[in-house]
């Protein structure tokens, strides 16, 4: 396994002209600040520093973009994620959000998780809200995808895998806690002239798929 940016692959994936299949998901919020509580003017992320442009980047908006207040809300929660993540100093606290982070519904969810101090409070919460019975069984959308061999955004790593199998080749980006990865796949399909091959590329935020390509 090698280090690779996954943020760059998947800017360069979004601005490519020729990646049709790539899709992206509309739930990655990212969120900034507003200018005031009774109004917010639009204005584009190329206008916002350099670490707006970042997150922004990292969840699919176009540099010219005009935003909504709802969406500047998104890049500001995104901001305050990472943030949250980087303080996370023991490998027991780094191991035990890598263990649930996928089947946290929300960057809001796992702001809420990493706002608490503790460990001990962080489990204790995990178990208030029953997260580990989202791994066990698969909604019914979920499992009808991996029954035919499909994948969709937002689906775990854990379904992925049960639905194309093992990944030929794994790229991480970043701290490998935070299963922010790149999947390649090499599989042969049937079209009128036989069975040729094929190469597949899914990209993982937080253990989510947020899309994929076709080569």
């Amino acid at each position: 396994m090698r280090q690779a940016p996954i943020a760059v692959l998947l800017s360069s994936a979004l601005l490519a002209s020729g990646c049709s299949l790539f899709q992206r998901s509309t739930q990655s919020g990212y969120a900034l600040r507003e200018n005031s509580q009774a109004g917010f003017e639009k204005r584009s992320i190329r206008q916002e520093n350099l670490e707006t442009q970042r997150h922004a980047a990292e969840m699919g908006f176009s540099p010219d973009e005009n935003l909504t207040a709802d969406q500047w809300r998104q890049i500001e929660n995104r901001r305050r994620l990472r943030s949250l993540e980087s303080r996370l100093d023991s490998p027991r606290e780094r191991d035990q959000y890598s263990k649930i982070l996928p089947w946290l519904a929300s960057d809001e969810e796992k702001i809420e998780l990493l706002s608490i101090s503790t460990l001990e409070g962080r489990q204790a919460w995990i178990n208030s809200k029953n997260v580990w019975k989202r791994a066990q069984h698969p909604p019914g959308n979920v499992k009808g995808l991996i029954d035919s061999g499909d994948i969709s955004v937002g689906m775990q790593m854990d379904y992925v895998r049960k639905s194309w199998g093992e990944p030929q080749n794994v790229e991480v980006s970043g701290n490998p806690a935070y299963k922010n990865e790149r999947w390649r796949y090499v599989r042969f399909v049937s079209t009128p002239e036989g069975y040729k091959q094929e190469k597949r590329f899914v990209y993982f935020e937080g253990g989510r798929v947020v899309g994929w390509e076709t080569e």
